[in-house]
């Protein structure tokens, strides 16, 4: 029999999962190293979180992620709806009426800390939960080959079970690894929060990022998120010391302002910066496979199994989707670990290998473009991705939309575009005339150095 649960991580592959266990009445602990969120969410931004330092960067909350949290914990999905964060409707392009029969599918922007604050919210009231702040799970107790509690700094708190949720870095999964790939993902993130101030419209929430550069030596954009806040964010090659300085506050500035999509938002009386440039580096595509002798009741799920670039903003979702599917595993077979364990396993492997197989691929390609270019060398040929070309060929055909935006929000696999049904009809858009437009018109890797250069320091 399974009594008591000991979470380890209060991410969000954490967060989820104690909220859904404990709503199937098990007794759970959540141990947490970072300290609780502040009562009020207007203080959100000052939250520091040493222990997931992506909160501190623009996320986006995909499709896969918000139909999680509408159907598996619908009174979180109304609470962010009650403070602040908007909703996109992405059944059809801007301005065009889905069909009667088109699939549900809705995303949106928020601060990472916003969403977790209110997961918290959740967990507060949730009875069954103890929350521990300020400590770190050091170890998994085992006896005889099962999870029988977690060691915590000088404490031993007892379990059946051990769901590890620390993220990439966890502290317990190399115990029990038996292999590890990983491939960097190539870049470098600089990011700034900023706030609008009273009157200025908001940022469009549809197309979100405001994408302005991709395939040119860097990349960014523009993430509107809740209440009324915005992220700006600029890519870079690791070795790239020249956008090296975009870690600098000044610098970061004449970047932004370089961007003339972004001069609506960021021109004088329209935003103030809510916090730092903060970078993040280090950055790969992880794998790991566990070993047949890991511990029966040792259940990693989240970024502990399988990390992608958070430029492409899967890994809330993959963290929400591994949290759902355990307490799925838990309500079918219960006081059997082992088969919960394989059947985390075989989610992994079947709905997420291959999105991290897809994210290996596009990491490698835009690094060979972007090195091209700073190098100063021609660039490499590349047309558009295909599920960028459908995506853009879906507003002139809603079958092509629908099934694009099923991928680009995780709701297919990245094969399913790969069909002679949407070849023929992206043949039959093209047989029209008509040629996707520019996504990028500037500015050019060129003239954001030269932005940098003109800004001295």
């Amino acid at each position: 029999m399974v009594a008591r649960i000991v979470v380890a991580g209060g991410g969000i592959a954490g967060l989820g999962a104690a909220l859904l266990l404990a709503r199937q009445g098990y007794a759970v602990d959540l141990v947490e190293r970072d300290g609780p969120p502040p009562e009020n969410l207007e203080d959100v931004q000052e939250w520091r979180r040493p222990g997931a330092p992506q909160v501190r960067h623009p996320h986006m909350f995909l499709g896969l992620f918000r139909h999680l949290l509408h159907t598996r914990l619908p009174d979180v999905h109304a609470d962010l709806l009650a403070h602040g964060v908007d909703e996109v409707d992405m059944t059809a392009p801007p301005g065009v009426e889905a069909p009667a029969d088109a699939t549900e599918l809705a995303s949106f922007g928020s601060r990472r800390a916003t969403v977790e604050w209110v997961l918290h919210r959740a967990l507060r009231e949730q009875p069954g939960v103890r929350v521990h702040h300020g400590l770190s799970v050091r170890e998994v107790v085992v006896e005889q080959g099962r999870v029988r509690g977690v060691r915590v700094d000088g404490a031993v708190i007892d379990a059946d079970a051990v769901v590890d949720a620390t993220g990439r870095r966890s502290p317990l999964v190399g115990a029990f690894t038996k292999e590890m790939e990983e491939s960097p993902c190539g870049n470098v993130y600089h990011s700034r929060f900023y706030r609008l101030l009273d009157g200025v419209p908001k940022p469009p929430t549809f197309l979100v990022p405001v994408v302005f550069a991709g395939g040119a030596g860097f990349g960014g954009g523009l993430y509107a998120h809740d209440n009324r806040t915005f992220a700006v964010v600029f890519a870079r090659l690791p070795e790239d010391e020249t956008l090296g300085r975009l870690r600098e506050t000044g610098a970061f500035e004449a970047a932004a302002d370089a961007v003339a999509q972004f001069e609506p938002w960021l021109r004088p009386g329209h935003a103030e910066p809510i916090g730092d440039v903060v970078p993040m580096a280090g950055l790969t595509n992880s794998w790991r496979e566990l070993t047949p002798e890991t511990p029966s009741g040792y259940l990693p799920i989240g970024d502990v199994l399988c990390t992608t670039d958070p430029v492409l903003g899967r890994g809330a979702s993959f963290a929400l989707a591994g949290a759902a599917e355990l307490s799925d595993l838990m309500e079918q077979h219960g006081a059997d670990l082992d088969a919960v364990s394989a059947g985390l396993r075989a989610h992994a492997e079947r709905t997420i290998r291959p999105w991290y197989e897809d994210g290996v691929h596009d990491d490698v390609e835009r690094t060979r473009s972007w090195r091209a270019t700073v190098d100063g060398l021609p660039e490499p040929p590349a047309a558009l991705p295909p599920a960028v070309l459908t995506a853009l060929a879906g507003q002139q055909d809603h079958g092509l939309w629908e099934r694009a935006q099923l991928r680009a929000n995780l709701m297919a696999s990245p094969d399913s575009l790969d069909t002679p049904e949407v070849r023929e009809r992206l043949d039959a858009v093209l047989a029209t005339g008509w040629e996707p437009p520019v996504l990028s018109p500037g500015p050019s890797y060129t003239e954001l150095t030269d932005a940098l250069a003109a800004h001295g320091g």
